[in-house]
């Protein structure tokens, strides 16, 4: 009886979310070095909030990062999202003209969460879990630090070649009556 009691109450509690496995500290590895960590954590209202610890310069394709120059940098997270898979970080980008660097996060186990960079057709990166305030680095400044990107799918070549559209002669064209126009 009190098996069945016990069982029906761990039925009845709320499972973890996906998320909260999510807290800790995750490292972007290459070439023997830390390129970058994340630090996710929860507020005491619930909320999440990430710090991106980067090299305070280098450059970058997305799959490999070279010219890598310390100090580290912290970057706050400006925002942040719960998603149905984990959660989503944006962090500011100071460059003139720039847009944040937005951030999705998913779980793959206990040690290994996948990065999507948002907004790229960049394929998703492993983050490993590391100590907290884990150093990056070491960086070799004549160094390129490379990840294997998965393979792009082929693209699929049509069985016959595109039509163009019918031209459409300027003076018999007539929008229906009741289209919008315009935004």
């Amino acid at each position: 009886m009190v098996a069945r009691l016990l069982l029906l109450l761990a039925l009845l509690l709320p499972a973890p979310a996906a998320a909260d496995t999510l807290e800790g500290s995750w490292a972007l590895q290459m070439g023997g070095a830390a390129i970058f960590r994340f630090d996710l954590a929860k507020d005491a209202d619930g909320k999440w909030h990430g710090t991106w610890s980067k090299p305070s310069s280098f450059a970058s394709n997305g799959n490999s990062f070279s010219h890598l120059k310390g100090p580290p940098k912290k970057v706050p997270s400006m925002t942040a999202l719960e998603t149905p898979d984990g959660i989503e970080l944006s962090f500011n980008d100071p460059r003139p003209g720039a847009v944040p660097d937005i951030f999705d996060f998913k779980p793959i186990d206990s040690d290994a969460v996948e990065l999507v960079y948002v907004g790229t057709d960049l394929a998703p990166y492993t983050l490993d879990r590391v100590k907290a305030e884990a150093p990056l680095g070491p960086w070799d400044a004549a160094a390129t630090y490379s990840r294997e990107a998965p393979p792009k799918e082929p693209a699929v070549a049509p069985d016959r070649p595109a039509e163009d559209p019918p031209a459409i002669e300027p003076g018999t064209f007539r929008l229906k009556p009741g289209a919008p126009v315009g935004r």
